[in-house]
């Protein structure tokens, strides 16, 4: 949500330094953070509890119910660090896992979508994080490598990847050498870096970014802030910047409308880090919407700058310009401000708040505003400690109270074995079969690594091995055998040429005599002379011999035949010895498919011509319709013939008709066959007198078939007829 400078709602966020936390007990520190409305702490038991506005699920309990008790948030492992955003919640894991929940529009949670969530999402985050920073509507990690990176909205540049372009996944800021802190604003981001350098990046119409300049122009990438010496820490707040020197004194810079810089005055913003007037050493920082909170080295707390709503804890209203003191809180150990109020952790009961309560964000049960310290209804947790070494159970369940109930209880449950003072997380591992220092490994400290020696060759296979304090039997201390099915096969062994690696160096076959194979490309059973190999055995695709002149084409070498003609094809019918190669001499073919090694015009190249001949050696003369259509027709000139009477008989044909063609009669009279294909003497026309004498009368019928010199038909005539009178 965009806000104007001069306008803000408590539907805005506070900003805080990373994670205040303080109590160790074991891995996991107490710590506290404010977020807008809502409230968020961490027990030593890594439960996180929360308290105050849910209405975008920033408390993580399923629900978008407010609570004005605290609630444990659902679905978390333990967790070690916490950061409240507007109304975003994060948390981080021991294990390095950041976990996220709440308001999502702007893809503040980083689980690459802008789905509100009730319950807690992993972020990915590579290599995992060490510390973790809410903003208004974007997050910040610092990663195992010391790197940062961010998400979120990115409308004035706060994630400082050197763009405006919102990420909903974790995208790495270019910082150099190693962060230890980072702080998210509302528009704004700072980072700490090993060094004592601060970094900030984003919105600076208030000087918050601390370049001497307040104007629109917007920092997209982290600018190094000038400072009189090193930074201890850091803290973002809605639009100016705390940091602590090394000194223990602490500047300011940013938007002083309502006296946040505590510089005196609500003169206008500051672009360059001014001192806050505090006196004697600090010790911690944190900001607020547009206010300020600090602790002194005596664990007195302090705040400046607005207090509409009693955040500043000195019983009052009233804006302050320079620090004044928290009442009641003598022993602060860490401090949060939110937008309108302010969490502090303390020694004896832990959780206290102060300031506005309209959504229960103080958590002590009511929804009413606090001007001083009220105790917020969040306990120590402790538990048994059995055996007295300083690390409880959970046998006994544990007992919440703001002292230890007897000096048997302490505030973790982290032993794995509360019987023995010699097992708990403090403790060396030793090699003896027990989770010593309860980190769920075994003997990692003191026992050894062995590997399978399946062959019982003295050396083992490293794709299987077992952690034990003594050499279990079957397995070494030597992972370096190459092949644990065969004995013969191990460092140390002489090498032989049968396609093993035997001594295990990673050659096969190395410094023996081998054989030289040729390839054979084309699997003729010829090797090509100018590709070889050395090896034990023919390789797939290899030869011994150097036999083709040609590895390409498995029919050469091959013999050729004589090409009389010399048309490119052999004589198909040559039985004599023949030369033999990849190439045929000349005179020779490699074809041996010539029907006519006589005729050039005649070969299976040859086109097919209309002469009679099988031009293409297919065994077949002018097929495929080279020759013209081949037409005949019968005549008989009278169709009835008086006795003793002549009629003329005879056909004529049209078309191709090859040489050697013959023309043959048919016919009847009176029904009975008496021309039964007697050949003619001329095969292309015909004729003759059909003489009617008497004893022929009947019914005569006749009709010509053209065959060709192979007995093909090429053409069949109509049938012709007439009758023979009788006298």
């Amino acid at each position: 949500m965009d806000v104007s400078e001069g306008d803000r709602p408590e539907s805005e966020l506070s900003a805080r330094t990373v994670a205040p936390a303080l109590v160790t007990s074991g891995p996991v520190t107490k710590a506290i953070s404010a977020g807008n409305s809502h409230s968020l702490a961490l027990r030593t038991d890594g439960s996180v509890w929360a308290w105050g506005q849910n209405s975008e699920g920033q408390l993580g309990n399923g629900t978008l119910t407010l609570s004005n008790v605290p609630v444990r948030v659902t679905g978390l492992p333990i967790i070690k660090a916490i950061s409240a955003g507007r109304n975003h919640s994060l948390a981080l894991g021991v294990d390095g896992t950041v976990w996220a929940w709440g308001q999502n529009s702007s893809g503040q949670l980083g689980d690459g979508t802008t789905t509100r969530r009730l319950l807690p999402v992993p972020v990915t985050l590579p290599g995992g994080a060490v510390a973790i920073a809410g903003g208004l509507n974007h997050s910040l990690a610092i990663a195992a490598d010391g790197g940062v990176y961010a998400w979120g909205t990115n409308t004035y540049g706060q994630l400082g990847d050197g763009t405006t372009t919102g990420r909903p996944t974790p995208v790495r800021i270019s910082l150099p050498g190693s962060i230890t802190a980072i702080s998210a604003g509302w528009y704004h981001s700072m980072a700490l870096g090993a060094d004592g350098r601060v970094w900030t990046w984003g919105r600076n119409l208030n000087g918050q970014i601390g370049n001497g300049s307040a104007s629109s122009s917007n920092q997209l990438s982290p600018y190094p802030v000038s400072l009189t010496r090193g930074a201890t820490a850091i803290a973002a707040g809605a639009n100016h910047s705390l940091a602590l020197l090394s000194d223990q004194s602490a500047v300011a810079w940013g938007q002083n409308s309502n006296g946040q810089l505590g510089n005196g005055t609500t003169a206008a913003a500051q672009s360059t880090p001014g001192v806050v007037g505090l006196a004697g050493a600090v010790t911690a920082i944190a900001t607020g919407g547009n206010f300020s909170l600090a602790i002194d080295s005596t664990g007195g707390a302090w705040g400046w700058g607005q207090n509409s709503s009693g955040q500043l804890g000195d019983g009052t209203t009233t804006q302050r310009t320079s620090p004044v003191r928290v009442e009641g809180l003598a022993n602060a150990l860490a401090l949060s401000a939110g937008l309108f109020h302010s969490l502090a952790l303390r020694p004896g009961c832990p959780f206290w708040a102060w300031g506005m309560n309209s959504s229960g964000q103080l958590g002590d049960g009511t929804l009413t505003h606090r001007l001083t310290t009220t105790q917020t209804q969040l306990l120590n947790i402790y538990f048994y400690d059995l055996e007295g070494d300083g690390y409880g159970g959970d046998l006994l369940g544990s007992e919440e109270a703001c002292e230890a109930p007897g000096p048997d209880y302490v505030e973790n449950d982290l032993d794995c074995d509360d019987f023995d003072p010699a097992i708990n997380p403090g403790a060396a591992e030793v090699c003896d079969g027990l989770d010593n220092n309860c980190n769920s490994a075994i003997d990692e400290a003191g026992s050894s690594t062995w590997y399978r020696d399946a062959d019982a060759d003295g050396y083992g296979n490293a794709a299987v091995s077992t952690v034990a304090c003594a050499q279990p039997s079957g397995y070494v201390s030597s992972a370096s055998d190459c092949n644990d099915t065969n004995a013969s096969v191990k460092p140390g062994a002489a090498e032989v040429c049968d396609g093993l690696d035997n001594n295990c160096n990673g050659s096969i076959d190395e410094g023996v005599a081998k054989t030289t194979w040729y390839r054979d490309a084309d699997g003729d059973g010829r090797g090509n002379p100018s590709v070889s190999t050395l090896a034990c055995s023919a390789p797939a695709g290899y030869v011994s011999n150097t036999n083709d002149c040609n590895d390409n084409d498995p029919t050469l070498p091959r013999a050729f035949t004589q090409d009389n003609d010399g048309d490119g094809y052999g004589d198909r019918w040559a039985l004599s010895p023949a030369p033999y190669g990849c190439t045929p001499p000349p005179g020779y073919s490699a074809t041996t498919n010539d029907c006519d090694d006589g005729n050039r015009y005649v070969n299976p190249g040859a086109p097919e011509v209309c002469d009679g001949a099988d031009n293409n050696c297919n065994g077949s003369a002018d097929e495929g319709g080279v020759c013209p259509t081949t037409t005949c027709s019968a005549w008989l000139t009278r169709t009835s013939i008086p006795s003793g009477g002549l009629a003329t008989f005879g056909y004529t044909t049209s078309g191709y008709i090859p040489a050697g063609s013959r023309a043959y009669l048919y016919g009847t009279r009176n029904g009975v066959v008496d021309a039964n294909g007697s050949p003619s003497y001329d095969q292309t026309t015909f004729s003759y007198d059909v003489l009617n004498a008497p004893g022929l009368e009947g019914y005569y019928q006749r009709y010509v078939v053209i065959r060709g010199p192979d007995n093909a038909t090429l053409c069949t005539t109509n049938t012709v007829s007439a009758w023979f009178l009788a006298p």
